[in-house]
């Protein structure tokens, strides 16, 4: 559940605009500097504001930390349900599909985010870390039921449908964590079809992998 972050402000549209700002300002700095060693000071002149025009919508760091985790789980919770919608549409091989690059581009816009709070999670307090881990399965268990679809029609054999939907995010997520090592070697419309490529070879039928795998690289 969203906590109350303490405003002197009555305007909801201004208080999120500013609030929008001062997440931007603030996960640059703390990427940069890191989150311990950024000031409030800092964040203020990063943005441009006043220091008491900052403490106007926020009281500490740890308010700005929260909010970056809130808008992180937020925008996860509003893209997925999105994808959700289009997928239950789709056949489980193009669901999959189009999850898979639907998230692996979401990783990429958002990888300051994510860089960010895979370094900081642990300072977050337990309730405010969870609505991260909530998130997180929200999304998990859309790409399960896509692949438990995939099984129970015969288009995929998996074991294990949560644990291969883990290693897809997990391997989704490397784009962002590993950044400094597959960025300067890849673009990622390269990335994204080779873990497809990867992918499809793992859930496939055997007898119709190749030519399946073939047919779908060359179709996107």
């Amino acid at each position: 559940m969203a906590r109350t972050i303490r405003t002197f402000s009555s305007d909801k549209k201004l208080i999120e605009e500013r609030r929008s700002e001062i997440i931007t300002c603030a996960i640059e700095l703390f990427l940069k500097k890191g989150y311990e060693e950024t000031t409030m000071a800092e964040i203020a002149k990063a943005c441009d504001m006043s220091k008491g025009l900052l403490y106007h919508y926020v009281s500490c760091k740890d308010d700005i930390l929260y909010l970056i985790a809130y808008d992180q789980a937020e925008g996860t919770r509003r893209g997925f349900g999105a994808m959700q919608e289009r997928c239950e549409k789709m056949a489980p091989t193009e669901a999959l599909l189009e999850y898979i690059r639907s998230y692996y581009h979401i990783v990429h816009d958002t990888q300051d985010y994510q860089v960010f709070l895979n370094q900081v999670a642990a300072k977050l307090p337990r309730a405010d870390r969870q609505i991260l881990f909530d998130a997180d399965n929200y999304a998990r268990n859309i790409l399960d039921a896509i692949l438990k679809r995939g099984v129970e029609s015969g288009e995929f054999e998996i074991e294990d449908t949560a644990l291969m939907a883990h290693n897809i995010l997990l391997m989704g997520r490397v784009w962002a964590d590993r950044r400094w090592f597959l960025q300067k070697r890849y673009n990622p419309e390269y990335y994204i079809k080779t873990q497809i490529k990867y992918i499809l070879k793992s859930i496939l039928p055997s007898n119709e992998a190749a030519d399946r795998i073939s047919e779908i690289l060359r179709d996107s």
